[in-house]
């Protein structure tokens, strides 16, 4: 049992790097940096409880030092690797305050003030800190999707460990308070307060890391789905991406009102032949991330091809729709677009219907294409509807 839990964690880091290498090779595109963070916490935790059953320095004050050194690194790894994972950061200083604050007095209640049981508390109680402030802060995982939840609750149950095992067997140190320091080593890995540290470790160690690599499965199939869905150029849904998403959408407001609008670049054609596709791309780019801003979260946006784009607003009436839309058409023919003439004024048009109930999708956008034609005919650069007077 000894060496079970170091040499669990150290697989569990070997894992982590391996599916970073793979993650490298097959999507190298992908941001997962995060995984090599994991990998490096787990192995210095490893490192430290194989330097504590190891003997390894031999000196117990050289063994203290290096693996309560090595403990205090891994929690503050894992800590950034979690952040790292969502994009975010802890400053700078909070890693080094966290670090030195613990490690000082570890150093000052070995080798000045002698006292085991004060660096036990110290050093258990400030890896459970570190994590209950990663808990208190980590907002982005308690609200976020169900991964990011597992994730917020793995961090909560690893921070009320550390405190929990140290206060239910700390009494079993305080008996070997007063041995020499030679035999202090070999008579603490022998204690109550060890053995449970092993069985701890290799338990929440084994569900932690099972948890990291379940959350980090369940992200690599939401971002490959999330490529598949979305159109590679502007962001926005593709055809496949507004199928998957139309029936959640309609289930959220069943019982309100939904709109279709279909938008068109007019004269884009002259744009790539007057500057080519690389300034034509970035006008669709441009106009994307426009539809976007002005869409809600609980609206779709896609691309049908080519110029063409589609929303559905949900809760959004034909009239209201169509107020929208023009709000949209005023701002892109007043906006000025990169890698075209200065004088050059982009317009766009728009035809839009009511979503009917139990109505496929794309039967709705046909509706909207043809009222788009006769908003085209009629001379571009404006908005039909259907039931609106033009």
């Amino acid at each position: 049992m000894t060496f079970v839990p170091p040499a669990l964690l150290s697989l569990f880091a070997l894992t982590f790097y391996g599916i970073w290498g793979a993650c490298r090779i097959s999507m190298p595109d992908r941001r997962c940096d995060f995984l090599l963070i994991y990998g490096a916490a787990f192995l210095a935790f490893s490192m430290a409880m194989f330097s504590q059953v190891g003997h390894l320095p031999p000196d117990a004050g050289y063994n203290a030092m290096v693996s309560g050194t090595l403990y205090i690194g891994a929690c503050l790894l894992l800590v950034k690797g979690i952040l790292a994972r969502s994009d975010k950061r802890f400053p700078a200083s909070f890693y080094a305050i966290s670090f030195f604050s613990i490690l000082i007095p570890l150093f000052y209640f070995q080798y000045i003030d002698t006292n085991l049981v004060a660096r036990i508390y110290l050093l258990n109680f400030g890896m459970g800190a570190i994590f209950l402030v990663l808990a208190g802060r980590a907002h982005f995982l308690r609200h976020g999707t169900i991964t990011d939840r597992i994730l917020f609750w793995l961090v909560v149950a690893l921070a009320l460990h550390f405190f929990l095992r140290t206060l239910l067997t700390i009494g079993s140190v305080s008996a070997i308070e007063g041995f020499p320091r030679a035999a202090l080593l070999s008579s603490f890995i022998k204690t109550s307060f060890w053995g449970w540290s092993e069985i701890s470790v290799a338990i929440l160690g084994a569900v932690v890391g099972l948890g990291l690599l379940t959350v980090t499965g369940a992200d690599i199939i939401k971002g490959l789905r999330g490529e598949r869905d979305t159109d590679a150029l502007t962001g926005v849904l593709n055809r496949r991406g507004l199928d998957s998403q139309i029936s959640r959408l309609l289930a959220k407001n069943s019982q309100s009102a939904a709109s279709v609008v279909i938008c068109d670049l007019d004269y884009f054609k002259n744009i790539n032949d007057t500057y080519g596709h690389a300034a034509g791309d970035a006008v669709l780019v441009d106009f994307a991330e426009i539809l976007k801003k002005n869409v809600r979260s609980s609206d779709l946006v896609g691309r049908m091809g080519g110029e063409e784009f589609v929303m559905v607003l949900a809760g959004m009436t034909v009239q209201n729709a169509y107020v929208f839309a023009e709000r949209i058409r005023k701002t892109i023919q007043n906006r000025h677009f990169e890698r075209v003439a200065s004088d050059q004024i982009v317009t766009c048009s728009f035809g839009i219907t009511k979503f009917r109930k139990n109505e496929d999708l794309w039967t709705a956008v046909n509706r909207a294409d043809k009222i788009l034609y006769a908003a085209k005919k009629a001379g571009r650069n404006r908005t039909f509807a259907e039931g609106i007077a033009a």
